[in-house]
C-alpha cells in the first residue's frame, strides 16, 4: 500500500509526527527541530510485562530487506542516525520504485522504534498475507503485541513467522516473546539455532550473549560478545552488551570503555550513563559514579533500575534519608521489582531496625518470581538465597539464632554465601561444632578466591570465648549478593574487606584476638585466619590456651573449574577432668594437643548448575595427658601418644524433578599410637544419596538414605564393628509465609571424617543433626519444630527432640560381639518473643527443658548417670539508636541429677538452683568498619553445678566476668 504525491508528504509529516512527539517536548516540536539529527533510544521499557525493567532494544524491531536499493540504504542510514524525517522520506521515494510492500516494513520498524505499536499493526496487517514478507510482517506484529503485553498473542505470531522463515527477524522475535514467557532457556536455544545456520551476524550474536547472562552462562557470554566484536565492534546493541558482559565479569574498565564509547554515539544514553556509574563505584569513585548515575535519571526520570542504583550509591556516600527517597520512587515506578525493597531491608538493618527490615524483606521475597522474564532459574535462586540470608540475620539480630538457622537451610543452596552464614550462626550455637565446620568446609568449593575466611572456632561453638558468644557481624555479614549478575549490580557496591581484627579481653586473665586476611584476583586467591584465646579458669586444671591458624589457597584456572588447598595447624593447651564423682579413680588432666591437618579440594561444575566436588584430607595428631589423682598429695603420670588420619570425599549435585540431589561417599582411615599400648585401628565408609525439594507451594521434603560401616581395632585384639543403614526424611510444612512445621527422623553412624568435617548434608529440614559426641555412634532421632508470627510484632517458636545413642564396645563376654551401650536425650523449647514495630526494642521470654539417661553398665567419664535440667530464659535486646544496642539474657535453673561412682556402684545424687545474667553494650564503628563491644557475663550466682554431656561444649561457665571486645574491618 502507498500513497503519492501530496498525500505521500501528508502521510509523511502526519505519521512522523506521531512518531516522534512522545520522545519530545511541545518546544522542541517545531520544523527546525526535525531538521537537526536526533538519536533515537537504544530501547524501551515493556511497561506491561512482568516488570518495567524487562527492555527491548531498537534492533529487535528493525526489518532489513534482502535486497536493497540504493534508496532504502540511505533510508536505513538516516534511521539509524536519528535522522527521522530523512528516513521517511527515503523510505517513501524507495516505495515509488517497488509496490511499496518492503517499504512498508521499514515502515513499520519505525513505529515500533517510536513507541506506536498500533500505526505499526495497521501497517503491518495487509503484509501478512504476502508470500515473500510474510514472515517477517508476523515477525514484527510479534514484537508490536509485546509492546502492548499481549504477550500470548506475541508468542502466537512469532511462532508462526518462525514456522515461515529461520531468518534473523523471526528468530529474534520468538526469542522475545519467549522471554516473556519467561522461557529463557528456550529464548536462547532459538537464537543459537540461528546463529549455528547463519554463522556472522554481530546483532544475534550478543543477543545470545545476553541471554546468556540471564542464564548465569558467563563463560558463554564472553565468548559470544567476542565474536560479535569481531564482526561489528562498533554496532550500538554489541556496545552495550559488551558493556554488560564485561561489568559482571569484573573487567570493570573495560567495561567503562565500552559505555564511554556509547556515551560518545549519546551523551543522553541513560543505560550507558547508568553503566558508566556502575563501573566508576566498582573502581571504588563512588562520587563520580553518583554523579553518573544522577545524569542517568535526568535523561530517563522514571527509570526504576536507575533509581534504585542511584539510591544504592548514595547509601553508600552516607546519604541515608535520599537513598530511601530513591527508593521509594522505585517502588512506585515498578511495582514489581524487588530490589529496591531489599536495599531499604538492608539500610534498615544498618540501622539497627531488624523489625522494619524483616517486613521490607517480605515485600521483597513476594515479588521475586516476577523477574523470570531476565533472570534464569539459577539466578532466581540466587535471589531467593539472597533474600533469605538477609531474613536470616534479622532473626539473629532479634536473638531468633535457630530460626535464623532454619530460614537458611530452607533454601536449599549450596554457595558459599548461605553455607558462611550458617557456619557463623551455629558459631554460637550448643551442640554444632561438627556441623559448623562441615559447613565452612563445603563453603570453600564455591567460594570467590581470596575471599575472607570464615571466623575460626578454637574451642568447639565458642566455648571459652568469653563474652562472644554470638558472632560478630560487622562489614562481612554476607548482606550482598556474592557476584554481580544481569539486571543485579548491588555486589558492586560491596567493598571486599581484605582484614579483619578480633580482640576480646577480660577479667581472670582472659585475653584472646584472631586476624582474618583475604586477597587475590579471580583467578587466584589467599586467604590467612590466626585466633588465640586464653583464659585461667576457675578450677583446678581448668585453664585454656588455643590457638590455631589457617592457610587457604584457591585457584580457579577456568570459570567451571576450582581447586584449594588448606593447611590448618591446631595448639591446644586444656583442662578436663575424669570420673569427677569418685575420689579413688577420678583425676583432673592437663592435655596438650598438636594437629595439623591438610586437605586439597577440586571443584568441576556445569551450565546446568550440575557440581563435582572431591576431597582429599590428611591429619597428624600428637597429645601428652599428664594426670592427677584427687588423693592428697596427688599421684601423677603422663601419658603420650600420637595418630595420623586420612580420608577422602567424593560428591555430585544435581537437579532432578525439581529437588536438588546430591549421591556421595566417604573413606576414612586412622591410627593411633599410645606410648606402652598396642596401636589402635579405625576405619569407617559411607555411601549416600540425600535430596530436597519443594512438593508444593506450602510442602517441602528433604530426604536422604545412605549405608555406612565402622570398623575398630581395639589394642588387645578386640574388634568393634557397626554397620547398618541410614534412612533420613524430613519435611516442613508452611500453610503462609509465616508459618512453618518441621518433622525430621533420621539414624545416623556418626561416621569420622578428617578434622571431623566431611561433605555430607548435616541439617535435616532446618535442625543439626550432628554432635561432637556422635563420633563413631549410632544415632536414632526424630525432631519437631514450629514457629509461626502471630502478628506483625509477636513470634512463638517451639522445638523437641527424642535421641537415643547407641555407643558401640567389645563385649568382653563374647569377645568379637559387638555391644552398645545406650545413653538417651529429651529435650524441648518453647519461645515467645515480642518485637514490636512502633518501639526500638525486642523481649523473648523462653523455657527449657532436658532430660539425660545414661547406661550404668558402662562407665562414664564424666560419671553422669542421669540429670535433668529446667530453665527460664527472658532476653531483652534494646537498639537505643542506628549505632549502638544493649543485650540483657537473664535466667533461672534447676538442675538435678546424679553420679556413678564406679569404686562403689553407687549413684551420688546432686541438684542446684541458680541464676545467670549477662549484660553487653554493642557500638557499630563509622563507616561500617566493625563494632565493639562491653559486657559482663555471670553477673547472678556464680555457685551452680551442671554436667554437660559435651564436655567441649559447656552451657554455662563458672565465675563472673568482666569483657570487651573490638571487631575491626578494613
Amino acid at each position: 500500500m502507498t500513497l503519492s504525491g501530496s498525500a505521500a508528504a501528508t502521510r509523511v509529516t502526519l505519521s512522523y509526527l506521531l512518531l516522534i512527539l512522545p520522545l519530545t517536548s511541545p518546544a522542541e516540536a517545531d520544523e527546525n527541530f526535525f531538521f537537526k539529527q536526533t538519536v533515537p533510544r537504544l530501547e524501551q521499557s515493556l511497561r506491561d510485562g512482568r516488570t518495567v525493567i524487562w527492555t527491548l532494544p531498537n534492533e529487535a524491531t528493525q526489518y532489513r530487506p534482502e535486497k536493497m536499493t540504493p534508496v532504502m540504504k540511505a533510508a536505513l542510514k538516516a534511521q539509524r542516525e536519528g535522522r527521522y524525517l530523512d528516513a521517511l522520506s527515503q523510505i517513501d521515494q524507495a516505495g515509488l520504485q517497488d509496490d511499496g510492500s518492503t517499504t512498508d516494513l521499514l515502515r513499520a520498524s519505525l513505529y515500533l522504534q517510536g513507541g506506536q505499536p498500533e500505526q505499526a499493526k495497521s501497517v503491518l496487517a495487509p503484509l501478512r498475507v504476502h508470500p515473500a514478507l510474510a514472515a517477517d510482517a508476523y515477525a514484527l506484529s510479534a514484537m508490536a503485541h509485546l509492546q502492548q503485553g499481549e504477550l500470548s498473542a506475541a508468542l502466537t505470531d512469532a511462532e508462526h513467522a518462525k514456522t515461515l522463515s529461520d531468518s534473523m527477524l523471526p528468530a529474534m522475535a520468538l526469542s522475545y516473546a519467549l522471554q516473556g514467557k519467561g522461557q529463557l532457556a528456550d529464548a536462547r536455544a532459538t537464537v543459537h539455532a540461528l546463529n549455528a545456520s547463519q554463522p556472522g551476524i554481530a546483532v544475534t550474536l550478543a543477543r545470545e550473549a545476553e541471554l546468556s547472562l540471564t542464564l548465569d552462562d558467563l563463560v558463554a557470554a564472553t565468548h559470544l560478545i567476542s565474536q560479535a566484536r569481531t564482526i561489528e565492534a562498533d554496532q550500538p546493541y554489541v556496545v552495550a552488551v559488551s558493556g554488560l558482559v564485561w561489568l559482571i565479569s569484573g573487567q570493570t574498565s573495560a567495561a567503562k570503555s565500552a559505555f564511554d564509547t556509547a556515551l560518545k554515539r549519546d551523551p543522553e544514553d541513560a543505560k550507558a550513563l547508568m553503566g558508566l556509574g556502575l563501573a566508576e563505584v566498582r573502581l571504588g569513585h563512588t562520587q563520580a559514579g553518583l554523579q553518573a548515575l544522577q545524569a542517568a535519571l535526568e535523561a530517563d526520570p522514571d527509570n526504576p533500575l536507575i533509581l534504585t542504583y542511584l539510591g544504592r550509591a548514595q547509601q553508600q556516600l552516607g546519604q541515608t534519608q535520599q537513598a530511601r527517597d530513591r527508593w521509594r520512587q522505585a517502588q512506585r515506578a515498578d511495582a514489581n521489582d524487588p530490589t529496591p525493597w531489599l536495599y531499604l531491608a538492608q539500610a534498615q538493618l544498618q540501622a539497627n531496625q531488624p523489625v522494619a527490615a524483616r517486613e521490607s524483606l517480605r515485600q521483597a521475597q513476594a515479588r521475586i518470581a516476577l523477574r523470570a522474564v531476565y533472570r534464569g532459574d539459577i539466578l532466581l535462586q540466587r535471589d531467593a538465597q539472597l533474600l533469605q540470608s538477609n531474613l536470616a540475620e534479622t532473626q539473629r539480630r532479634l536473638d531468633l539464632t535457630d530460626l535464623a538457622f532454619q530460614t537458611l537451610a530452607d533454601t536449599n543452596d549450596y554457595r558459599a554465601v548461605t553455607l558462611k552464614d550458617q557456619a557463623e550462626i551455629l558459631q554460637g550455637v550448643r551442640f554444632a561444632e561438627s556441623a559448623r565446620r562441615s559447613l565452612v568446609l563445603q563453603s570453600l568449593f564455591n567460594d570467590a578466591a581470596g575471599a575472607m575466611p570464615v571466623s575460626l572456632d578454637v574451642y568447639g561453638d565458642g566455648a571459652g570465648e568469653t563474652g562472644a558468644t554470638t558472632p560478630q557481624h560487622g562489614a562481612v555479614s554476607g548482606l550482598t549478593a556474592q557476584l554481580p549478575s544481569y539486571n543485579d549490580y548491588g555486589a558492586l557496591f560491596s567493598q571486599k574487606a581484605f582484614l579483619q581484627f578480633d580482640g576480646v579481653v577480660g577479667s581472670n586473665n582472659t585475653r584472646g584476638e584472631e586476624l582474618r586476611l583475604g586477597l587475590g584476583s579471580d583467578t587466584l586467591g589467599l586467604s590467612f585466619a590466626q585466633r588465640q584465646f586464653a583464659s585461667d579458669g576457675f578450677a583446678r586444671f581448668n585453664e585454656l590456651d588455643n590457638s590455631i591458624w589457617q592457610g587457604v589457597v584457591q585457584w580457579r584456572p577456568a570459570g567451571h573449574t576450582q581447586a584449594f588447598i588448606l593447611y590448618e595447624n591446631y595448639h591446644s593447651d586444656r583442662g578436663e577432668t575424669i570420673l569427677p564423682a569418685d575420689p579413688l579413680f577420678g583425676s583432673n588432666l592437663a592435655i596438650q594437643d598438636r594437629s595439623e591437618v591438610t586437605r586439597l579440594g577440586l571443584r568441576h561444575s556445569w551450565n546446568n548448575g550440575d557440581e563435582l566436588h572431591v576431597l582429599l584430607s590428611r591429619q597428624r595428631t600428637r597429645q601428652r595427658i599428664d594426670f592427677e589423682d584427687f588423693s592428697v598429695p596427688p599421684i601423677t603420670f603422663s601419658q603420650e601418644s600420637n595418630s595420623q588420619a586420612t580420608g577422602g570425599d567424593v560428591q555430585y549435585r544435581t537437579q532432578v524433578f525439581g529437588q536438588s540431589l546430591q549421591w556421595g561417599a566417604q573413606a576414612y582411615r586412622s591410627q593411633l599410637r599410645i606410648s606402652g599400648f598396642t596401636s589402635n585401628t579405625l576405619q569407617s565408609h559411607q555411601m549416600y544419596v540425600s535430596a530436597q525439594g519443594q512438593l508444593s507451594s506450602q510442602w517441602k521434603i528433604d530426604w536422604g538414605m545412605g549405608w555406612g560401616q565402622i570398623w575398630n581395632q581395639i589394642p588387645g585384639g578386640s574388634k568393634v564393628i557397626v554397620q547398618s543403614w541410614l534412612p533420613r526424611v524430613g519435611i516442613v510444612f508452611s500453610p503462609d509465609p509465616v508459618s512453618h512445621l518441621r518433622l525430621a527422623a533420621w539414624q545416623g553412624l556418626g561416621i569420622n571424617s578428617v578434622g571431623n568435617a566431611g561433605l555430607a548434608p548435616i541439617s535435616l529440614a532446618g535442625i543439626v543433626q550432628t554432635r561432637p559426641g556422635d563420633t563413631g555412634k549410632r544415632v536414632r532421632a526424630a525432631a519437631l519444630g514450629l514457629d509461626r508470627q502471630l502478628s506483625q510484632d509477636w513470634l512463638v517458636d517451639f522445638s523437641g527432640e527424642l535421641r537415643t545413642i547407641a555407643e558401640p564396645f567389645a563385649d568382653q563376654v563374647s569377645v568379637g560381639q559387638t555391644a552398645f551401650s545406650l545413653q538417651r536425650i529429651h529435650n524441648a523449647h518453647v519461645g515467645l518473643h515480642w518485637q514490636p514495630h512502633q518501639f526500638s526494642w525486642a523481649i523473648g521470654l523462653s523455657g527449657e527443658y532436658e532430660k539425660t539417661r545414661n547406661d550404668d553398665r558402662v562407665t562414664r567419664l564424666d560419671s553422669l548417670s542421669n540429670q535433668a535440667l529446667r530453665a527460664v530464659q527472658l532476653d531483652l535486646r534494646w537498639f537505643v539508636n542506628p549505632t549502638m544496642s544493649a543485650h540483657l539474657k537473664w535466667s533461672r535453673n534447676w538442675v538435678v541429677g546424679s553420679q556413678l561412682v564406679p569404686s562403689t556402684g553407687m549413684l551420688s545424687p546432686y541438684a542446684d538452683v541458680y541464676n545467670q545474667a549477662d549484660v553487653s553494650v554493642v557500638w557499630q564503628l563509622p563507616k561500617n568498619k566493625g563494632q565493639t563491644q562491653l559486657g559482663v557475663r555471670n553477673m547472678g550466682d556464680t555457685r551452680f553445678r551442671y554436667i554437660d554431656p559435651d564436655p567441649l561444649s559447656p552451657r554455662f561457665s563458672t565465675g563472673r566476668l568482666v569483657y570487651g571486645t573490638l571487631n575491626f574491618v578494613w
